[in-house]
């Protein structure tokens, strides 16, 4: 049986279309930057070529990002920092891909979402979730964070959502608790009594922020599993620790 391949197509896709962009300068004051498709398209093949070599596999499922994202009802400001604009030809790219390859992407969710889903419902078998996001660590599975390959237990996929949800991620621009660094949040993992939620929930009360605090950036640093859908109206199950 062949390997499935579960690709965080944003990452590559992003990563061709900026490298295929050119820009033109006509005089010192006017330049425009065009996309370069046929190279984009060139450079995307060769990130594709290069993981089914690896894996001695062509079954592909790429996974990209929805318009809307359900976490930005959690959180208006979710991500809010990011202004930057996607590169010139970025949507072309995307159509093209979507034709090219099976192709996924779900109503509110991120890429991650869509993989983490796709990981843990039992649809594939035999599969490897290749992401060079570290918020995959989440999903207890086969993955590839492009330097190395490992399985994450189910102990380690766990502790990972409670480093995160006491760290934050300045990336995705929620802050945790605030002065908690890696250290301090392994510290603190390390005192678990009855459960990683009694124990981070504490933390929170502990340097003064609020259970609202503790439950938002939980729910922001979740990475969504199958459990964390509604089967009946595929919409999102907004994580509860203490059910």
């Amino acid at each position: 049986m062949k390997t499935k391949l579960l690709i965080d197509a944003d990452y590559f896709l992003y990563r061709s279309a900026n490298a295929a962009e050119e820009e033109h300068e006509y005089d010192h004051d006017f330049c425009v930057i065009v996309g370069n498709f046929k190279r984009g398209k060139q450079i995307f093949e060769q990130e594709i070529k290069v993981l089914t070599k690896r894996f001695d596999s062509d079954d592909i499922l790429l996974t990209f990002t929805d318009g809307y994202n359900f976490r930005k009802d959690v959180d208006p400001d979710y991500k809010g920092h990011r202004v930057r604009r996607k590169p010139c030809g970025y949507r072309r790219l995307k159509d093209w891909a979507c034709s090219t390859w099976d192709s996924r992407s779900t109503y509110g969710l991120e890429a991650d979402d869509v993989l983490g889903i796709a990981a843990t419902s039992g649809e594939f078998n035999n599969f490897v979730l290749i992401s060079p996001d570290k918020d995959m660590e989440q999903i207890p599975c086969r993955l590839y964070n492009l330097k190395e390959e490992f399985t994450q237990t189910p102990e380690a996929a766990e502790r990972k959502l409670w480093m995160q949800t006491l760290t934050g991620d300045s990336t995705d621009g929620y802050q945790g608790i605030p002065g908690i660094g890696p250290k301090k949040a392994e510290q603190i993992l390390d005192k678990i009594e009855d459960s990683y939620a009694d124990t981070v929930l504490q933390a929170y009360l502990e340097n003064g922020q609020t259970e609202e605090d503790f439950y938002r950036n939980l729910r922001l640093a979740r990475i969504l599993q199958a459990s964390d859908i509604d089967p009946d109206t595929n919409t999102v199950i907004l994580y509860e620790p203490f059910q």
